[in-house]
């Protein structure tokens, strides 16, 4: 895709997540579908739309989330899973309360304002204090969050809870690169939704702790075979894998091929495997050839595909928008190959797999 082309879905994706703001409480809501119109605010969204917005200069509404999940943090430091409100016994939630203090995060070092950064560290001190065996893959996305609030607060005790997590999900690397438990509720049949956390949460606890080899080197196998298969199809990539790389192709997971351009793009300045690069931006243009017009991007493609079926999620929105912005953060003469090369490269592949 053309920079241009690339502008106009990355400002329509924008207009998306604005739509996705509920009059009523400040925060995000979950996802809309055609029939039933938008879901209920959904906290642990709010806050992943956190970096994204502060990031893109979009302040109203960063201010407007952070004010919501302020505002409905427990006595114990967490936030809920689901949307809001929940039932009054509702515990907090590992990844929701990870997810958002992240978000925080980001807003404390936009804003330098102290109650952000305060919120956070309480929600990271929250999730040390849970910290056992029971990790799933794609909670090495806790782990990022963990070291995002020691980066900011200094305090060592999340470092060590984040470090303890990594190493646990490492040894979880199946000889192909895949990781056991990466999929939903511990499966090793995952979307590229939890594949794309998995990943990520690696990439960048390795910037955070500048540990590539011990944290980022061990998902490049795993980053080499989703470049290859998105290369191979002209950037669709399957909507789910297990742990032996066995495909679902009837259907793509388009929030989980955005997150897997983003960790393609976060991974190259490591490896300076320019295939990365051509799979991302085969990946990030068929996401918005299948944009829909008012900026929404779909849970699968087809729609009634097995993610989140019929909807429109609004991290769908957020994850197309990083992607994009990451493209952007690439040198051009990297980024914008010509695209006969880059069908040429993607040829070649699909002939070297049959």
């Amino acid at each position: 895709m053309h920079r241009a082309d690339l502008l106009t879905s990355f400002n329509a994706a924008h207009d998306w997540i604005e739509r996705s703001r509920s009059p009523r409480t400040g925060g995000c809501r979950g996802y809309y579908t055609p029939l039933r119109g938008w879901s209920r605010t959904h906290p642990e969204v709010t806050g992943c739309m956190l970096p994204t917005l502060t990031r893109d200069g979009k302040e109203r509404s960063a201010r407007s989330f952070g004010e919501f999940l302020l505002d409905i943090q427990h006595a114990d430091g967490g936030w809920q899973s689901g949307t809001w409100p929940a039932r009054k016994d509702a515990p907090s939630n590992l990844m929701s309360t990870a997810q958002i203090a992240r978000g925080l995060c980001a807003l404390y070092a936009q804003t330098h304002e102290a109650q952000w950064l305060e919120a956070a560290a309480r929600a990271g001190r929250r999730l040390t204090a849970t910290i056992d065996d029971e990790y799933h893959a794609y909670h090495t996305l806790v782990a990022w969050s963990l070291l995002e609030i020691w980066s900011q607060t200094g305090e060592n005790d999340l470092r060590d809870s984040a470090i303890k997590i990594l190493d646990l999900i490492r040894a979880r690397r199946t000889i192909f690169g895949a990781f056991a438990t990466w999929g939903f509720a511990g499966a090793n049949a995952a979307f590229t939704h939890t594949i794309g956390y998995t990943l990520r949460g690696f990439l960048e606890s390795a910037r955070l702790l500048d540990a590539w080899p011990r944290y980022g080197k061990p998902v490049v196998v795993a980053l080499r075979r989703l470049a290859d298969d998105a290369l191979a199809a002209g950037g669709r990539l399957p909507g789910a894998y297990d742990a032996d790389w066995h495909s679902d192709v009837r259907y793509a997971c388009l929030p989980g091929s955005a997150q897997i351009a983003t960790c393609l793009l976060a991974a190259y300045p490591s490896t300076l495997n320019r295939r990365f690069v051509l799979a991302a931006h085969a990946i990030i243009g068929e996401i918005c050839h299948r944009q829909d017009r008012r900026g929404a991007v779909s849970g699968s493609h087809p729609v009634w595909g097995r993610y989140l079926r019929g909807r429109y999620p609004s991290w769908g929105a957020k994850y197309l928008c990083d992607a994009i912005a990451r493209l952007w953060a690439l040198d051009q003469d990297v980024v914008f190959e010509n695209p006969e090369t880059i069908r040429a490269t993607s040829s070649q592949v699909a002939f070297t797999m049959m």
